[in-house]
């Protein structure tokens, strides 16, 4: 492991975040600070002032290179040597450096009760002003960080952050008509991706197209951006399905003309599904097609919604009527945005996994079942392999039919009767949900046909049941909800590519007519609420 430099302001916790993550990792220690009190022996407030902070800034920047051409080391750099001498460029040169970002706020709390810093004053005004001084001069320079850690939580948080963030990321890539872009898995936050989006924006700017309810992601990464001179734009959407409409679209293009975006700029989608559908899609419609980077930051979006290059809007009679095939240039799948993902979004990624799963692989079905008690508790690190195995399954279908017009449509499993109980729904029902239901349904339908054993209902339910997924779809399937199965995307003409299941892992293409659907889902959600009732047409169950 090459070095690793902690960088923050006066008590962001350098010194005990660094000591505890250096010892689990076997790791010398070494506290800036303390290197140079030992080197001339006196403490650092008395060399303050006694010298002066230019002379203890030469004496800070000579330690500074003397620690960092030892043996690789953590070390916990003082508040000021990032932002003197070159001090963060050579830092970066030398190894990993971590940003601990705590608001003033909490700093003023820790300097109270944290003896003697000559900078900073004594009382709690002093302190509030020149800390708000110095973070305003220097969070340019931190921001040039390679990783930046939320450190106003507990100790035990801020050095889990820190090892994710020393994790190296799963890189994968995703063909998408004989072009491939590069896939990242990375056990960090959004931030995180800010040497990556420079690079691909040596001269251009950047939109940040962002779903309010995650700004709190996007607004550390525009600040790192903009740190490493990038001219940076962030956009706020609402977020959810209600965002997908030509309304949204048109005030995005309002915005990316008000700031002259041109095909050199890059527009990046941060958010779930629906905005990274949305931000691909204003991608593809502004002038004619500019680059877009997607960063979902939940499970259902980096199983599929950003995987895959499809982009689209809906209208108010079905969803994703409107859309293009534009490709991503990035994926990054930060798993930290996930920490504050609400449950009931979790439990619909787990869907989205789940059917990729139950139509491509039967293993991985079987090992998101022995992990469902995790799963259930929102673990990340038991999520992460699953996810890893979605989205290489995902991506080779792409890969082979990019746009559709074989395999792929196997992916659709579920979405049939799925998008339209959303769609009945006022999207109210969660995507996840909604295409669980469906997946019980297309089984049903495949075992009536003859296609599968009746076992395959049971083993979905009770598979479904284990991830905390709904079964029953059959009360919801009301006759508005049937008649919306002739608005899906996927029919032709009169016929509908319904996708049935022979078995879990082996989804097949059953093209039919849209009315045989409604009638046989109608006949089923019937036939369910009474069961001393005969089914319809003579279909076996």
């Amino acid at each position: 492991m090459e070095n690793v430099v902690l960088v923050g302001m006066p008590a962001s916790g350098k010194t005990s975040v660094g000591a505890s993550v250096a010892a689990s990792l076997g790791m010398a220690f070494v506290d800036l600070d303390a290197y140079v009190e030992q080197t001339i022996g006196l403490p650092v407030a008395d060399l303050l002032r006694r010298e002066g902070e230019t002379t203890f800034r030469l004496r800070e920047a000579e330690s500074l290179d003397r620690v960092l051409e030892g043996g690789k080391k953590l070390l916990a750099s003082g508040g000021g040597a990032p932002c003197f001498h070159d001090g963060m460029a050579r830092m970066r040169a030398a190894g990993h450096v971590i940003w601990l970002d705590v608001p003033v706020d909490t700093l003023v709390q820790r300097t109270l009760q944290d003896g003697d810093r000559p900078l900073l004053g004594h009382t709690r005004l002093e302190q509030t002003v020149a800390l708000r001084d110095l973070a305003t001069r220097r969070v340019a320079t931190y921001a040039q960080a390679h990783r930046r850690v939320d450190a106003s939580q507990p100790l035990s948080s801020v050095v889990r952050q820190v090892h994710a963030a020393l994790r190296p990321s799963v890189q994968a890539s995703i063909a998408f008509e004989g072009v491939e872009h590069p896939l990242v898995i990375d056990d960090g936050h959004v931030s995180d991706a800010a040497d990556a989006l420079a690079a691909l924006v040596p001269t251009g700017k950047i939109a940040l197209i962002v779903d309010r309810k995650v700004r709190v992601h996007a607004e550390p990464l525009e600040v790192m951006l903009k740190a490493r001179g990038v001219q940076t734009v962030l956009l706020e959407v609402p977020g959810g399905e209600k965002s997908k409409d030509l309304r949204t679209v048109a005030k995005l293009w309002q915005d990316l003309a008000q700031h002259q975006f041109d095909r050199s700029d890059l527009i990046v989608a941060i958010g779930g599904g629906a905005t990274t559908d949305l931000g691909g899609f204003v991608a593809a419609t502004w002038l004619r097609g500019v680059r877009y980077v997607a960063m979902p930051t939940t499970v259902l979006a980096m199983a599929d919604a950003s995987v895959g290059g499809k982009t689209a809007i809906d209208l108010n009679v079905g969803k994703n009527l409107v859309g293009a095939f534009h490709a991503p240039v990035l994926v990054w799948l930060a798993l930290g945005s996930l920490e504050t993902l609400p449950g009931v979004e979790w439990r619909s990624g787990l869907a989205e996994i789940a059917k990729i799963f139950v139509a491509l692989d039967a293993e991985a079905w079987d090992g998101l079942q022995r992990d469902a008690k995790s799963l259930r508790r929102r673990s990340v690190a038991a999520l992460k392999p699953h996810l890893q195995r979605a989205v290489e399954l995902k991506a080779a279908v792409v890969a082979n039919d990019p746009r559709e017009q074989g395999e792929r449509a196997l992916l659709n499993l579920g979405h049939t009767l799925g998008h339209a109980l959303e769609v009945d729904s006022g999207y109210t029902l969660r995507h996840g949900d909604a295409v669980a239901l469906g997946m019980i349904a297309a089984a049903e339908v495949s075992v009536a046909h003859g296609t599968a054993q009746p076992e395959l209902v049971k083993e979905l339910r009770a598979g479904f049941t284990a991830l905390d997924l709904p079964t029953h779809w059959e009360p919801l399937a009301t006759p508005a909800v049937l008649a919306r199965l002739g608005h899906d995307k996927k029919v032709r003409g009169e016929t509908l590519r319904f996708v049935e299941l022979a078995a879990i892992g082996r989804a097949l293409l059953a093209p039919c007519r849209t009315t045989e659907i409604e009638s046989m889902l109608g006949a089923l959600a019937s036939h369910a609420q009474k069961p001393t009732a005969a089914v319809a047409g003579g279909m076996r169950r």
